[in-house]
């Protein structure tokens, strides 16, 4: 495991939790391929994405494997997943997270 220097092994964190998801939904990482085939189609290989309710961030994790040069911008209330999530991009300027509760109209 790689850690970073407060310890934590966050990409370990963002598989774990990757793969507790998949009890929910077997065939998510299907889905995210027709998602990333959809978002290539309309806006082509370099993608400005807006995940919203992106947890840990696995979506954004797939996005930048296929597209180099997209970025995303991460929304989500939860502040263990955001921590997973920022500490699984801490450094890579092509994603940014955001808190925000996105039941609430302010």
């Amino acid at each position: 495991m790689t850690e970073t220097a407060t310890g934590t092994d966050w990409q370990s964190w963002q598989e774990s939790w990757d793969r507790q998801q998949e009890w929910y939904m077997p065939d998510r990482e299907e889905r995210f391929r027709v998602m990333l085939d959809m978002v290539e189609a309309v806006v082509g290989p370099e993608p400005r994405v807006l995940d919203l309710a992106c947890g840990t961030g696995s979506i954004t994790d797939r996005l930048l494997k296929r597209f180099p040069n997209a970025t995303s911008t991460g929304v989500d209330l939860d502040p263990a997943l955001l921590a997973i999530a920022r500490g699984t991009f801490d450094g890579d300027d092509r994603v940014t997270f955001v808190t925000a509760d996105l039941k609430d109209p302010d």
